[in-house]
């Protein structure tokens, strides 16, 4: 795990020490190791704080020099093997090659074109000597970030907004457009809460040469070439070969491992398969769950428990070498963390609610000598894919008989009705787009663009904002996203990450722990895109591919399951002590121009004043969705004033 950061004088004039050492001195919780170091031109330094994850991490010289090129980066690579054969390393050596060296020889080999060719969690930083370019780049889903700012003079980058800004020739400026944006639940995947600060899109190289500095996207998901196997068997061993691949590879570490597990199919997959290896190893898995106070029986919406515990005990009893740690709520609540997320983040995040069991679970895991987290935060696209939105695939080929049997045995399965399940699934999504369109309008419920008046931005600020224009300017993406089958609709949700794929990237030094993810792993994405729809879904039975390829593994109590858990199902219960805290934060934020120019403060009062006597699913749009979202923005807006 690293934290980088550059600077290129895009002037000519040399690149001194100090701003590359303030944004250093920004990144100390990063790691000790590492250090800075100037081109041969003197006209770019590259600065890495190092924390030593990996085995081969032992071996990392960075920032690193090698054949004309100076690198830093902050990469896991997971196709370590294949590079290795490809870029003929002898055997001997591979051993002590840590990944830095092992891009800086890919790059040696195909220049632009080795971002294409890397597999694994990364960012970098590089300056080609010979042609006096840089060149950074993120991994194609973004789970590393980098943030850049740039001038007439020079050009800034690196691991987090916040490094930029400590750079020291930058104005430190509250970026209100990204304020409205957020409150209206709009996401960029370029701008920050720093005015002038960008973030580089994932899957994309920001190249700056004499001639400037633009973007290119090196590479994009998209639909697999079918894969055409003679049985289910077939296909549950390919899955398993490359699913158990993109595990193993998570599994390299010089300390301890963990799961965050929960009741669900994804992070318990994750975990079995973990422990199933790490068995092998003689290791032991330490398995982190977070859930209510014992006896609670909260409300949620229908399809969905509030504790999974039962589930999750289940799963750790198949496997002797899981270690279960169960949290269970300790008097915090998401306030008391506000404050510990912008130091770490330097933003506000979108689900607050969550907050005070993640933080808890990072410092369990950390109590335990954890140094890798494993999650499977994008399973429910990739390995647990439900295979119901390929039923409009199917419609649209003309097999409409074979689609309209499916959607008969899913309203079975689901016990519902079968008209609305044709109307959502095999109807609405194919209806011309002016009566798509004005279905929508009719029934005022789309998600995707929420009504300014149900936020807590204040409307004379949104007016100013254009947030109602850039909504409409936003309709068509999410339109498409909305009437899209099963691939189309995997691929754009797989790409749409922008400001919440910040949140485990700079949460790693926090406890300096790494998050893992191999359900986001590509060669999982890529043979998941590439399996017929009837792995997913056949009979009216759903996530077929999953429930069948971990039988052993998981518990059969889990594998039938048709439900799911929901985050931070006890809300209810905590929420109420929150009251004396908002309303003492209303008083500061009355104080604050800025937050008075951007929130609601008069609804937000009338919230506070007509707090329930007990809270209910009734309340959780107004109340643990709105409310807590304003005054974590209000409170981030006094934090930003006070810390520029």
């Amino acid at each position: 795990m690293s934290g980088i950061c550059g600077v290129l004088r895009i002037d000519g004039a040399p690149a001194g020490p100090d701003t590359v050492d303030r944004m250093l001195h920004a990144m100390a919780r990063w790691g000790d190791g590492g250090g800075a170091r100037a081109s041969a031109s003197g006209r770019v330094r590259l600065g890495c704080r190092q924390r030593r994850i990996t085995a081969e991490d032992r071996f990392e010289a960075q920032p690193l020099l090698s054949a004309g090129a100076l690198l830093v980066a902050d990469a896991r690579l997971d196709n370590r093997t294949e590079l290795f054969a490809e870029l003929g390393v002898p055997v001997a050596a591979r051993g002590s090659m840590a990944d830095s060296a092992l891009l800086a020889a890919a790059f040696e080999a195909w220049g632009e074109d080795v971002a294409r060719r890397l597999v694994g969690d990364f960012a970098f930083i590089l300056w080609d000597e010979r042609r006096q370019t840089l060149l950074a780049a993120r991994d194609r889903l973004g789970q590393r970030g980098l943030f850049w700012n740039a001038n007439a003079h020079r050009l800034l980058i690196a691991s987090s907004a916040r490094a930029v800004v400590a750079a020291g020739d930058v104005a430190v400026r509250l970026n209100e457009q990204k304020v409205a944006d957020a409150l209206a639940l709009l996401e960029d995947a370029r701008s920050t809460y720093y005015a002038g600060v960008e973030r580089v899109p994932a899957g994309h190289l920001l190249i700056a040469d004499p001639a400037g500095h633009r973007f290119r996207r090196y590479a994009r998901l998209e639909s697999q070439r079918p894969l055409r196997l003679g049985s289910d068997r077939e296909y549950i061993e390919g899955f398993r070969s490359v699913f158990d691949e993109a595990v193993r590879a998570r599994l390299r570490a010089a300390g301890d491992t963990g799961v965050m597990l929960s009741g669900g199919l994804d992070s318990a997959s994750v975990a079995g398969v973990a422990a199933t290896q790490l068995h092998g190893m003689g290791q032991r898995l330490a398995a982190f769950h977070a859930a209510p106070r014992l006896g609670f029986e909260g409300d949620t919406r229908p399809g969905w428990i509030v504790d999974e515990t039962a589930d999750v005990m289940a799963t750790a009893a198949l496997h002797e070498n899981i270690e279960l740690i169960i949290h269970r709520p300790d008097g915090t609540s998401p306030w008391d963390h506000f404050d510990l997320v912008f130091e770490t983040v330097g933003a506000p995040i979108r689900n607050p609610s969550n907050l005070a069991w993640y933080v808890a679970l990072h410092g369990r895991a950390a109590d335990h000598g954890v140094a890798v987290l494993l999650t499977g935060q994008k399973g429910n696209l990739t390995i647990s894919f439900t295979g119901v939105r390929m039923l409009r695939d199917l419609m649209r080929r003309g097999h409409a008989l074979r689609a309209l049997s499916e959607a008969r045995a899913l309203a079975r399965a689901r016990g519902r009705a079968l008209r609305p399940v044709l109307w959502s699934e095999l109807i609405r999504p194919l209806v011309p787009l002016p009566l798509f369109r004005l279905n929508r309008w009719l029934r005022r419920r789309s998600a995707a663009e929420p009504d300014v008046q149900e936020s807590g931005i204040a409307p004379a600020f949104a007016r100013a904002m254009r947030v109602e224009e850039r909504m409409r300017e936003r309709r068509a993406d999410a339109e498409t996203l909305e009437r899209a089958g099963g691939d189309d609709y995997r691929i754009l949700a797989l790409e749409a990450g922008a400001d919440g794929l910040d949140v485990p990237h700079l949460f790693r030094a926090f406890r300096g722990i790494e998050m893992r993810d191999p359900t986001a792993d590509i060669r999982v994405i890529d043979y998941c895109l590439s399996i017929p729809a009837d792995q997913y879904l056949r009979g009216g039975r759903d996530r077929l591919l999953v429930r069948r390829s971990m039988r052993g593994l998981l518990p059969d109590s889990l594998l039938r399951r048709t439900t799911r858990g929901a985050q931070a199902a006890d809300w209810t219960e905590w929420f109420g002590a929150m009251r004396p805290a908002f309303a003492a934060e209303l008083e500061n934020l009355m104080r604050s121009d800025t937050a008075r120019r951007c929130l609601d403060l008069s609804k937000l009062r009338s919230l506070i004043e007509h707090w329930p006597d007990r809270f209910g699913m009734e309340h959780h749009a107004s109340y643990n969705l709105m409310l807590l979202r304003a005054m974590m923005m209000g409170r981030f807006i006094r934090w930003f004033e006070a810390a520029s």
